[in-house]
């Protein structure tokens, strides 16, 4: 009983650490679109600032 208790509590620890990187890479992935499309509105501003 109390090995299978230790298998369970280490299946579990394992699937919360997949579930934590999975969660932190979309986090980053989220922070990588935000700062892109600063970029591109912040690229699209100079170019209308240069033909004006």
């Amino acid at each position: 009983m109390v090995k299978i208790l230790g298998f369970v509590a280490t299946a579990i620890g394992f699937g919360a650490e997949l579930l934590h990187d999975w969660v932190d890479e979309k986090e980053m992935d989220a922070k990588i679109e935000e700062k892109v499309n600063e970029a591109l509105a912040k690229r699209e501003e100079n170019e209308d600032e240069e033909e004006s």
